[in-house]
């Protein structure tokens, strides 16, 4: 009788153990969700500028590239070097914001790979 008792009271033992277990795993679980949600709360609104400088240059790039222009005699007049200068460093500086961009979200997502390895 002492045996099945002593064996009830291990498998218990082993039971609370289990349970202990599982309920830190669950605790890290939620502290690393925490942790991801603040980050990337830090991180919204720097994104939502880099999107928002991103679509004000292909705003620019496209007005200018679409304003009308008079035509004199049939012949379309060759663009303003200013409108090419304007359309070119718009067009330029998406290029540069879209890189960095990437490069920055490239290297949180390797530092975060590393940081759990």
């Amino acid at each position: 009788m002492t045996d099945a008792i002593s064996a009830e009271t291990r498998r218990a033992d082993r039971a609370r153990a289990e349970l202990i277990s599982d309920i830190r795993k669950i605790k890290q679980m939620g502290d690393e969700m925490i942790e991801k949600t603040e980050a990337a709360v830090h991180k919204a609104p720097v994104l939502i500028g880099l999107g928002a400088v991103g679509l004000a240059l292909v705003g620019v790039a496209v007005l200018v590239g679409r304003r009308p222009k008079p035509r004199l005699f049939g012949f379309q007049p060759p663009r303003s070097f200013f409108a090419e200068a304007a359309r070119g460093a718009a067009l330029s500086a998406l290029g540069v914001i879209s890189g960095r961009l990437t490069q920055r979200l490239l290297t949180s997502a390797l530092e975060d790979s590393t940081q759990k390895a």
